[in-house]
């Protein structure tokens, strides 16, 4: 089990707060430009078709990427709500898998781990 450490939690709090502030403006904006709701999408979608049919296959391929980003981004914001989660029930910085303590340095980094270095090699996620 871990031994207690000093973590500053509304540091930490305050972090991933403005990071899931950031990732669903990220997101929002993602996904409007691949729906077509955002302003410049209309407008360059209407020239592209304009001109001799448009490049079809390049804004399929376009937007099929944007859907991969726009799934990551979900899962960050998922990822960084679970971490909110374990600072009030009082487990944040603790391995959900060993028990122990997450390395500073780790949380630092990757302020939403739920895992230690060693766990998160081993189960491969």
């Amino acid at each position: 089990m871990a031994r207690k450490r000093k973590l500053d939690i509304k540091k930490y709090k305050k972090r991933l707060e403005q990071q899931r502030q950031e990732l669903r403006q990220e997101l929002r904006a993602l996904e409007d430009q691949t729906s077509g709701r955002d302003r410049l999408s209309k407008q360059v979608a209407t020239e592209d078709f304009d001109e001799a049919g448009g490049d079809a296959a390049a804004d399929a391929v376009v937007r099929s990427q944007n859907l991969v980003i726009i799934e990551n981004l979900r899962d960050m914001v998922d990822s960084v709500n679970e971490a909110l989660r374990m600072i009030e029930k009082g487990t944040y910085g603790v391995c959900e898998v060993c028990g122990k303590n997450i390395p500073k340095k780790r949380l630092q980094a990757l302020p939403y781990a739920t895992m230690c270095t060693d766990c998160r090699a081993r189960t491969g996620r």
